[in-house]
C-alpha cells in the first residue's frame, strides 16, 4: 500500500510538529497519540486533521500535565471534558504567571539593590534621610555559638515561609545602642528582620521611622563588625548627635555575589537627632 493521499509519513509529520520521530513512536506506544493508519509495509501515516490534536497534547505537556493524564482525557474526550480541562489548565497557568511576575519583581529589585551597594562609598560614614520602612521580625536568643546563629536564621526563614513572605532583601539584625557600646555582639542582638515592601496579612510588622540615619559599611566578616559600630558611635559623639536606637545591620553584598563571610559587605545604620 502506497502513502495515502493527504497523509504524512512519520518523518514528515514530526517535522511539521517540531518533534523527533522518536517522540511520535513513544506517544504511539503509550496509546496517547497514534497514526491514523498504517501501510502494508508497516509504515505509520498521519493525517492533517491530527496536527491540531498533537498541538493540544504538546501544549498540555508543556504546561506540565503527565502523558498518562493526557491519555486519560483523550480516552473520554468530549466537548464538556475539553472545556473543563482547558479551564483547569488556564487557572493553573494564571497562577504560574502570577508566581513568575513575583519572581521577576524580586530579581529586578535584587539587581537594583546590588547596583546601589556597588555605588556606595564603603569607606565613608554617611548621613542621609531614609524613608519609613517595614520589617518582619523574629526575636533572638543569645547568639553565643555559630549553631545558635544558624538555628535562629533557620527559624526566621521558616517564619517567612509559613507566612508566604518574599523579599529581595537579605536578613538583617537589630542591636541596642548600649549593647553595641559595650561590644556585646553575642547576646546583645535582639531580632532578625526582613524588610518588606508591603504589610503581609496576619503578621505583626515593625515600622522603622523615617528620619536622618547615620550609616557605615564594614568588610571583614562578622567577627570584626564591632569596628564599624565604633566608627559610627565615635562619629556621632564628635558631631554631637543623639543615637536613637536600635542599630540596623544589613548585608548589602552576600553569598550571591561574594564568596565567604569575610568578603560580605555589611551596612550598619541608626536614626539620629541633633548634630
Amino acid at each position: 500500500m502506497s502513502q495515502p493521499q493527504g497523509h504524512f509519513t512519520t518523518g514528515e509529520f514530526a517535522r511539521l510538529c517540531g518533534v523527533s520521530k522518536h517522540t511520535l513512536f513513544h506517544y504511539d506506544e503509550m496509546g496517547v497519540f497514534s497514526p491514523s493508519g498504517r501501510g502494508e509495509n508497516g509504515y505509520r501515516y498521519y493525517s492533517l486533521a491530527q496536527l491540531e490534536v498533537f498541538n493540544v497534547i504538546a501544549t498540555l505537556k508543556e504546561l506540565g500535565m503527565p502523558l498518562a493524564d493526557i491519555k486519560a482525557y483523550l480516552d473520554r474526550r468530549s466537548p464538556r471534558e475539553l472545556v473543563a480541562l482547558l479551564e483547569g489548565e488556564e487557572a493553573q497557568l494564571d497562577e504560574k504567571i502570577r508566581a513568575l511576575r513575583q519572581m521577576r519583581g524580586l530579581i529586578h529589585r535584587k539587581a537594583a539593590l546590588t547596583r546601589a551597594a556597588l555605588d556606595t562609598d564603603w569607606d565613608a560614614i554617611i548621613l542621609r534621610r531614609e524613608e519609613e520602612a517595614l520589617f518582619v521580625l523574629t526575636r533572638l536568643p543569645p547568639l553565643t555559638t555559630s549553631r545558635d546563629t544558624a538555628m535562629a536564621i533557620s527559624e526566621h526563614v521558616l517564619f517567612r515561609e509559613r507566612h508566604d513572605i518574599h523579599s529581595p532583601y537579605s536578613i538583617g539584625s537589630m542591636i541596642g545602642v548600649e549593647a553595641a557600646r559595650a561590644g556585646d555582639f553575642e547576646t546583645g542582638y535582639s531580632h532578625f528582620y526582613t524588610r518588606v515592601e508591603r504589610r503581609p496579612k496576619g503578621v505583626e510588622v515593625f515600622t522603622r521611622p523615617a528620619g536622618r540615619y547615620l550609616s557605615a559599611c564594614h568588610i571583614g566578616g562578622y567577627a570584626s563588625v564591632g569596628e564599624a559600630y565604633g566608627r559610627l558611635i565615635g562619629c556621632a559623639e564628635t558631631r554631637g548627635m543623639t543615637l536613637c536606637g536600635p542599630f540596623f545591620e544589613d548585608t548589602m553584598l552576600d553569598e550571591l555575589s561574594m564568596e565567604g563571610y569575610d568578603n560580605y559587605v555589611l551596612q550598619i545604620s541608626i536614626l539620629t537627632q541633633g548634630g
